[in-house]
C-alpha cells in the first residue's frame, strides 16, 4: 500500500517522498487540493500527509470533500486561532497535527508508520 503526500511547497513535498521511498515505500504526491482529491479517488492509501494552506483547495476542504476513511496526518505551518484548524484537528479521519517547519523528516515517517500499522 503507499502513501500520499500533499504539499504546494515541492521542496517538503519531495523530500517527504524521498525518505518514504529509501524506508521502501511506495507513494503519490500532490501539489494542491484538486490533484489530491483525484488521487484519492482513484486509489486506495495507507495515510495521507495533508498541508493545510494551499492553492486552488486546501487541505480543510480536502477533508470535507474526501469520502475515503483514510487517515490523515496534517502538516502545516499555520497554528493560529481558526475555525477551520478547529475542524480539522476534530476530525476522526486525523491522526496528527504535525508543525511546519519541521527538522526531522524521517522521524515523521517513522510516526506514520507507526500508527497506520
Amino acid at each position: 500500500m503507499k502513501f500520499l503526500i500533499v504539499d504546494d511547497e515541492a521542496l517538503i513535498r519531495k523530500s517527504l517522498v524521498r525518505a518514504f521511498k529509501v524506508q521502501g515505500f511506495d507513494c503519490d504526491e500532490a501539489e494542491n487540493g484538486i490533484q489530491a482529491l483525484e488521487k484519492i479517488k482513484e486509489n486506495n492509501y495507507r495515510a495521507i500527509l495533508l498541508d493545510v494552506i494551499m492553492p486552488d483547495k486546501n487541505g480543510y476542504e480536502v477533508l470535507l470533500e474526501m469520502k475515503k476513511k483514510t487517515p490523515v496526518f496534517v502538516i502545516s505551518a499555520f497554528t493560529g486561532d481558526d475555525t477551520n484548524i478547529g475542524y480539522i484537528q476534530n476530525d476522526a479521519r486525523v491522526i496528527e497535527y504535525i508543525s511546519k517547519p519541521f527538522e526531522d523528516i524521517f522521524g515523521i515517517v517513522k510516526t506514520v508508520l507507526e500508527k497506520t500499522a
